[in-house]
């Protein structure tokens, strides 16, 4: 079934366009909504009289996405949460976390725009985009990092600050017995 789009609608066409879909996703989905509108002569000649307004809207709402894209590009969303020792989560990162952490930063995002190549379910780094409009994306990462109790973040700073000052101390030693080395040689 042929129609005209008034609206831009996610993976099928921009406003002002003649596409080609199901009755079906017609009568259910874009007539009731107001999205299209079937390919009729007066309904042709409705969207030439509306062309300029309808092209001036897709350009506005592009121009929109690549403002926003231009915002959320190089975004890294950070995650605290319980893993066993082989770094397999309990749980999962959803796309409903990420809406959450980006509203907290203050992007509205609809969950359904996110594009997660796989489902998060271990710790590491995840690179996924966000669909803004057609041929628009914003590219950002998702860093899912062990939750640790409070005990076990002091216990893992202190080994931590150990093992630096042991290195200390060991390039020190180094740097002396160069210096005795260098000086030996020159005394004979």
């Amino acid at each position: 079934m042929k129609v005209i789009l008034f609206r831009s609608v996610d993976n099928l066409g921009n406003a002002g366009e003649l596409v080609d879909v199901k009755r079906g996703y017609f009568r259910n989905y874009l007539g009731p909504r107001g999205y299209a509108r079937e390919a009729t002569g007066a309904n042709m000649a409705l969207v030439e009289s509306r062309r300029k307004k309808i092209e001036a809207m897709v350009t506005r709402e592009r121009a929109a996405a690549t403002r926003s894209a231009e915002g959320l590009n190089g975004i890294v969303l950070t995650f605290e949460l319980r893993a066993n020792e082989k770094g397999q989560l309990f749980g999962s990162v959803t796309p409903q976390d990420i809406v959450q952490a980006l509203a907290e930063k203050g992007f509205a995002v609809d969950r359904r725009k996110i594009e997660l190549s796989e489902h998060i379910k271990a710790l590491g780094e995840f690179p996924f985009r966000i669909r803004l409009y057609q041929g628009v994306y914003a590219n950002l990462k998702v860093v899912v990092e062990r939750f640790l109790r409070p005990e076990e973040r002091e216990a893992l700073e202190e080994e931590e600050r150990l093992r630096a000052e042991a290195e200390a101390a060991a390039g020190e030693e180094s740097v002396e017995a160069t210096d005795v080395e260098e000086t030996e040689p020159a005394a004979e």
